[in-house]
């Protein structure tokens, strides 16, 4: 894993620990299924893109200095598979439907030469470190 991917997940595990501490903050509701439950998956999706969408970044990409960059639309298709789970979730709670998203998505991060993950591409955005090229448009 090079520098840019694991800055980006460092950066996504800290957005998650500011969902969980919310999460807990509000009594910690039951999950549903195979996955995390589904206030915690919509409070991650929440505290990724609403910064983004206002200030192009999330909390964890603020502190290690990443840049999203991409369409006005980006940050809702981009973080879509936290969400997808969440119906998924009461429809056939018996399948990890968090998991299974997160290691596509992580995967085609690592295979991707750019280090654009499948959601960025969808999403037409790239990941950028500042002062330094960290997943180049393209």
């Amino acid at each position: 894993m090079n520098s840019c991917l694991a800055r980006r997940l460092i950066a996504f595990l800290i957005d998650v620990g500011i969902a969980y501490l919310l999460y807990f903050a509000l009594g910690a509701p039951a999950p549903v299924g195979a996955d995390p439950a589904p206030a915690l998956l919509l409070l991650t999706w929440v505290i990724r893109v609403v910064p983004e969408k206002i200030l192009a970044r999330s909390p964890g990409k603020m502190l290690l200095r990443l840049d999203a960059v991409g369409p006005w639309w980006a940050p809702l298709v981009r973080h879509l598979w936290l969400i997808i789970p969440v119906p998924l979730a009461y429809l056939m709670p018996v399948i990890p439907w968090y998991s299974l998203l997160a290691t596509v998505i992580g995967i085609s991060a690592l295979l991707n030469p750019a280090n654009r993950s499948l959601a960025d591409r969808l999403a037409q955005t790239s990941v950028i470190q500042r002062g330094a090229g960290c997943a180049l448009p393209g």
